[in-house]
């Protein structure tokens, strides 16, 4: 959960390496993978622009939600010593934000959405 303030870091740095092949699925298959998108979306929400994050891979956006949510509901928990009763990022979320990234892969897959 941690992680992802580490790849908002380096995003920037990435992208302006030039062509790297990042995903080995689109170098293979010559098709976007569900992750496509991921580091210039990272880009752009570190840039504060989340119309371009969105555009770039909005099967993300409810996930790096999701893990903004847990990682303020975990430190929450760590500080006051106990579990949160009133709300939870449980696995249902979880699974949701999955669906919903496999969702819009499909769409983009099958040239259904941009």
């Amino acid at each position: 959960m941690l992680g992802w303030p580490l790849a908002l870091g380096t995003a920037p740095l990435l992208l302006s390496l030039g062509d790297l092949p990042l995903c080995a699925f689109r170098l293979w298959t010559g098709r976007p993978c569900p992750l496509c998108g991921g580091t210039h979306a990272c880009a752009a929400l570190a840039e504060g622009n989340f119309l371009a994050a969105w555009q770039a891979s909005p099967g993300l956006m409810p996930l790096f939600l999701l893990a903004a949510l847990q990682t303020v509901q975990w430190g929450y928990e760590a500080v006051s010593g106990r579990q949160s009763t009133r709300w939870r990022v449980g696995p249902a979320l979880w699974q949701a934000g999955g669906v919903f990234l496999l969702s819009t892969w499909l769409l983009r897959l099958f040239g259904l959405s941009s």
